[in-house]
């Protein structure tokens, strides 16, 4: 849970503050109640933080379910020669024979033995948005890439497939995704171990200053009892209990503004680690890319056009051809089912004819289904106004040039010359290079004396010409990057944060949407295959990782991904991981932290990740990462805040010990002060804004939330000036009331005991015991308000670390109202009946409360001098290498 460390660091406090109260109990008739109140609260606040952090963590813990979610329930199956159409999928077995079809989930990895025009959607696994053809034929060492395997959770845009059923359940691609994800932890975010060294840190001061008050008292002569009741009151005050309901209230806040820049934050701790974020891998199918794939290119005969060029229009052919040569349907409502490239083709002739007018006039005769062996698809239509018929066909170009005979030219067919032909493969290579998939399309018009209108085509042994095709054009298709992506790696780079693509997609592809979106800048940047990657060793890799600082992956698996992501891990590198398939949850779940996209993503990854991106827009990490880095920033401030309150907490203990004055500051005005006066303005310095460097200076490595830095400005400076007012307004109320301070050392065991009742202070006057111990609440009180005087000043001061508070101003509303809480709740606490007894705090003189003003003075224009010191950088720097935290 959050800030794990410090909860078991209060539920200590808490068990030491009971443990001394039932030590009192034994010794005193009527023991005070402060300890108990006091454990009774730590409790409280320790149980509704950890509830808060439960509730955080249990909407994230559902990963295994949303596998479940992606199962089919039943599917058609073979088993002992008999025929089942609604066999429940968790009835198969290995070796039952499925039947699938278009529009069919996969039902368990099977090894295909006979189908036609069978695709398969692998995106889930593969992240790779094209469909893919899978039949009987030989297979590869890779099995993700074998063509006689389809895989579990995948879809059926395409055709039908019989198959035998390689694996089943958690054996199979998804279920070993699911299951490596599952077993994964999640790395420990920067604050958990920023926040665990600060508690290690916390308790070994803790325990050695027990050790120091324990010789000492032993050493004065008081005894065991005693002097355990004040080591465990020690430790009590060296304990920040207000820092975890801080931190957790400043990162919840964080969060909900987050939520109004369309980043969801399901785990608190993201907030502040994507600030510390210094390498991106970013997944590129839906994440850099839009996961749509597009018509980008034309080449018709000698020319290349834009899709926006004007001039296409003049182009029918191909419009013709791209319409009727596709397996894709189209509703009534233009809605199309067919794979990603014939959606894209059909999307955009809608842009300049009505498909559905064009199959009408055209109606299809015959069909010649896509297959991996031929490497195209074609079909015979009818024209029903010149009452011919006609072939169409699109493939592979370097299939189709080969049965072209012509070249379809802006008035007239010319014949294929060598010069076209190699005009025709550079466009192709262009337009590959630039991570393209090419396609290729011709028609040839048949004789109506051979191919009558009756003719009757043989769908076995064909009866019509392949060959002397016209060539009308090739089309390139692209998943085009997003428009503002490229932007947002500009700044994210400027940051310091470095962005690797890691994609299951060819390694052509991914190479052209790197340069393209500024993952790579230059033509060198390094590809590493999942091939390669299988042949490297972690120190090969992380060599590889270290000698190339832009660097893509492709064809990677969901196992090299996670392999990926632990290399920058070891490579020092604080990793986050953008994804939306299935194939990215154990990276996800891995990584420091996960971000998944909301509209694209699959809901295995957003129950993974610890961000949800609600746009699916990149530019959303880098809002992200400044939010983060403010965070932090402003974490800083909150911390060094409440920690400067310890002093004034801790020294008046040591001062009741040590010197044997009367306690000066009393158990449960510390709770007021830790869980009460303190906590709005804390939590209100995480609304500052962030500094103007914020997004230029690097990533953060060896910054720590709590430094020596900080610890001595807070315990050398700030805390020793707030002591200093609380001790002033403690010996002048004292001194009011006849008890100079010279009388006041080595007081403190007449002055508790409840038989003495002739106590003379410095004027010969006589107090009792009762009258003593009310003096002693007015004291206790006033060293109180001048504690929060004085934070409400530190509470100023704070708001910057190195730039003049005159320059800032007072614009945080939230802490301008968390200042007037923190004055309205003292005097609460002071005047209102009840509160007051149960706190132990007493109604002040209007003056006493102004006993603390020349010291918030003095701490103004010292913090002031300070950061013109700092600014400056006099003094050789001094103060900044002591106090610039």
């Amino acid at each position: 849970m959050l800030l794990k460390g410090f909860s078991i660091l209060i539920w200590l406090g808490a068990l030491l503050c009971l443990l001394a109260y039932i030590i009192e109990s034994s010794m005193k008739a009527r023991p005070s109640t402060d300890n108990l109140y006091l454990g009774c609260v730590l409790v409280a606040v320790d149980v509704i933080c950890g509830l808060f952090s439960f509730l955080q963590s249990f909407k994230s813990s559902k990963i295994l379910k949303t596998f479940n979610n992606m199962i089919p329930m039943y599917t058609k199956c073979i088993r002992d020669g008999v025929w089942n159409t609604r066999m429940p999928v968790i009835s198969l077995v290995k070796g039952d024979v499925v039947h699938v079809k278009a529009g069919d989930v996969i039902p368990a990895d099977i090894r295909i033995i006979e189908s036609k025009g069978f695709k398969v959607d692998n995106s889930s696994l593969t992240g790779e948005c094209v469909a893919v053809m899978r039949s009987n034929t030989d297979g590869t060492p890779n099995i993700l890439e074998s063509q006689n395997v389809a895989f579990f959770s995948a879809q059926c845009v395409e055709g039908w497939a019989i198959g035998v059923v390689l694996c089943c359940g958690d054996l199979t691609a998804l279920g070993r995704v699911a299951g490596l994800a599952a077993r994964l932890q999640p790395a420990p975010s920067p604050l958990s171990r920023e926040i665990s060294r600060f508690m290690r840190y916390v308790s070994i001061w803790a325990i050695v200053l027990g050790i120091f008050i324990a010789t000492s008292s032993i050493m004065l002569g008081y005894p065991f009892i005693q002097t355990t009741i004040f080591v465990i009151g020690i430790i009590v005050a060296n304990i920040p209990e207000g820092l975890q309901p801080t931190v957790t209230a400043s990162l919840t806040l964080t969060a909900q503004h987050m939520v109004k820049k369309n980043c969801l934050v399901k785990n608190l701790e993201a907030i502040e680690a994507l600030g510390a974020v210094t390498t991106i891998c970013s997944d590129k199918t839906g994440t850099l890319t839009k996961n749509k794939m597009c018509v980008c290119n034309i080449w018709t005969w000698n020319r290349c056009y834009s899709i926006l060029d004007p001039q296409f229009e003049t182009i029918t052919a191909l419009k013709i051809c791209g319409a009727l040569c596709s397996t894709a349907t189209i509703e009534e409502n233009g809605e199309i089912h067919g794979d990603a490239s014939e959606t894209a083709i059909l999307n955009f002739l809608y842009t300049y004819n009505d498909p559905i007018s064009i199959r009408r006039n055209f109606p299809k005769i015959f069909e010649i289904p896509f297959n991996s062996t031929n490497k195209y698809q074609a079909s015979v239509h009818f024209d029903k106004k010149t009452k011919k018929h006609f072939v169409v066909m699109k493939g592979a170009p370097e299939c189709i040039m080969s049965r072209c005979k012509t070249v379809a030219s802006e008035n007239n067919n010319v014949n294929m010359s060598k010069e076209i032909k190699e005009a025709a493969n550079k466009a192709t290579e262009d337009l590959a290079n630039t991570g393209e998939r090419i396609l290729a399309f011709a028609d040839l018009a048949l004789d109506p004396t051979e191919y009558p209108i009756d003719y009757e085509f043989d769908t076995e042994e064909i009866n019509f010409p392949l060959e002397g095709l016209r060539l009308i054009g090739i089309i390139g298709l692209k998943d085009p990057p997003r428009e503002e992506v490229k932007n947002a790696i500009k700044r994210v780079r400027e940051a310091g944060v470095r962005v690797i693509m890691v994609t299951g997609d060819h390694p052509a592809t991914a190479r052209a949407v790197a340069l393209e979106v500024g993952i790579g800048t230059t033509t060198s940047c390094h590809v590493v295959t999942g091939n390669d990657l299988r042949n490297m060793t972690a120190d090969l890799l992380y060599l590889t990782l270290e000698k190339h600082y832009e660097i893509v992956f492709a064809r990677t698996s969901p196992t090299q991904k996670l392999q990926i992501v632990e290399a920058c891990q070891r490579h020092g590198s604080v990793v986050a991981v953008t994804g939306d398939g299935v194939n990215d949850a154990p990276a996800l779940r891995r990584a420091d932290i996960g971000i998944s996209m909301g509209i694209t993503g699959s809901q295995v990854s957003k129950q993974t990740a610890d961000i949800i991106l609600m746009d699916d827009n990149f530019a959303t990490i880098v809002t992200g990462i400044e939010e983060g880095r403010k965070i932090f920033d402003n974490l800083k401030k909150s911390v060094c805040y409440i920690l400067i309150s310890n002093v004034p907490e801790i020294l008046p203990v040591l001062m009741f010990i040590l010197f044997s004055i009367p306690l000066p500051l009393g158990v449960m005005t510390i709770l007021c002060i830790d869980l009460g006066t303190d906590m709005w303005p804390a939590v209100t310095l995480s609304f500052e804004k962030a500094e103007a460097d914020v997004m230029v200076r690097p990533p953060r490595q060896s910054d720590p939330l709590v430094s020596s830095r900080m610890l001595t400005l807070v315990y050398g400076h700030l805390g020793l000036m707030e002591f200093a007012a609380g001790m002033f307004a403690y010996f002048t109320v004292m001194a009011e009331h006849g008890f100079y301070p010279s009388e006041l050392f080595g007081i403190r065991q007449r002055w508790d005991n409840e038989a003495i009742n002739d106590v003379r202070d410095s004027l010969g006057q006589e107090w009792t015991y009762a009258e003593r111990k009310e003096l002693e609440r007015a004291c206790q009180t006033t060293y109180f308000v001048a504690v929060v005087i004085m934070q409400m000043m530190n509470g100023v001061i704070c708001k910057t670390r190195f730039n003049s508070i005159l320059d800032v101003g007072m614009k945080n509303k939230a802490l301008n109202m968390g200042l007037a809480f923190e004055l309205t709740l003292a005097c609460i606490l002071c005047y209102v009946p009840g509160l007051n007894d149960f706190f132990y705090t007493y109604p002040l003189r209007f003056q006493w409360w102004f006993l603390a003003l020349p010291f918030t003075v003095l701490l103004l224009f010292f913090d002031e001098f300070r950061k013109y010191c700092i600014r400056n950088q006099l003094f050789g720097g001094w103060y900044n290498k002591l106090t610039y935290y």
